[in-house]
């Protein structure tokens, strides 16, 4: 099941994080993120209370610091993204945030086949194809420090989201969420990003951004509850298949052979590890 629920995750992410990647265009990404937890948030909390739960403060712990990396990385992601380089920065994203939670089943004492660690492998040069830019305006490395970044927080979410006990159902993503609006008005304080007033945002595509954020999140946990870690968190990484085909469609979003062949890589990479 959390091959299914996971799938579900891609999806929800990889459209939401297009409308994401889009909003920030027009307003800075730190923004995107802030009102898009703003909105989700209600919804987010009369579900979880609404089904209930068991949940230890070590829960909301996980949660809170899960929230803050996944902020974190949807800024790095919808900043790259705004930039016109969704074949470059989604697919590193997938590929960091996917590899990160197999290394850490790795040191939990979880095996993973040969198979996974073949994905692993290729994981490695797919991440580079992508982020490989020459063309003028380009920025070199550009894609990979946004993909990276943006990878390591979805990673690091994935981790500490599925610390969470079963019986603390959707509670945690309270804690989550209320941190991932935290993360911009923090930066915003330091002076490292600015954030817009709600009334200049485009606040249609933040509305429905922040629906299938938070939905996303929901079939993550769930994904990651019903069996591996590892497997959990590779198959919820295949959004950016999504994200690059609606970029393609929808802005004529040039995309290079080398990423192309990048972008195929990584979708094999991470089908190598669910499967193994």
């Amino acid at each position: 099941m959390e091959v299914v629920f996971g799938g579900i995750s891609s999806l929800l992410y990889g459209v939401g994080d297009f409308l994401g990647g889009e909003g920030a265009k027009r307003v800075s990404a730190g923004s995107i993120v802030l009102w898009a937890g703003v909105l989700s948030f209600p919804l987010l909390l009369v579900t979880a209370v609404a089904i209930g739960g068991d949940a230890a403060v070590s829960d909301y712990i996980f949660g809170l610091v899960a929230g803050a990396l996944g902020g974190a990385g949807l800024i790095a992601l919808f900043a790259g993204l705004s930039r016109g380089q969704a074949a470059a920065v989604a697919p590193v994203a997938a590929a960091a945030g996917a590899v990160v939670p197999v290394v850490f089943s790795l040191i939990e004492g979880e095996t993973p086949s040969t198979l996974a660690w073949i994905g692993v492998a290729i994981a490695v040069p797919a991440i580079m194809l992508c982020a490989w830019v020459t063309d003028p305006g380009d920025v070199p490395g550009g894609g990979l420090a946004y993909g990276l970044a943006a990878g390591l927080g979805f990673g690091g979410f994935s981790i500490l989201i599925s610390l969470t006990s079963e019986e603390s159902n959707l509670l945690p993503l309270i804690a989550s969420r209320g941190a991932t609006i935290l993360v911009p008005l923090v930066l915003a304080g330091a002076g490292m990003w600015q954030v817009s007033r709600f009334s200049g945002t485009p606040r249609a595509l933040i509305a429905t951004n922040a629906v299938l954020d938070v939905s996303g999140n929901v079939a993550l946990l769930l994904a990651l509850r019903s069996g591996s870690l590892a497997t959990g968190a590779v198959a919820a990484s295949f959004y950016p298949a999504v994200t690059v085909i609606m970029a393609r469609i929808v802005n004529e979003e040039h995309l290079r052979r080398r990423q192309g062949l990048g972008l195929v890589l990584a979708l094999l990479a991470m089908t190598a590890i669910a499967v193994g």
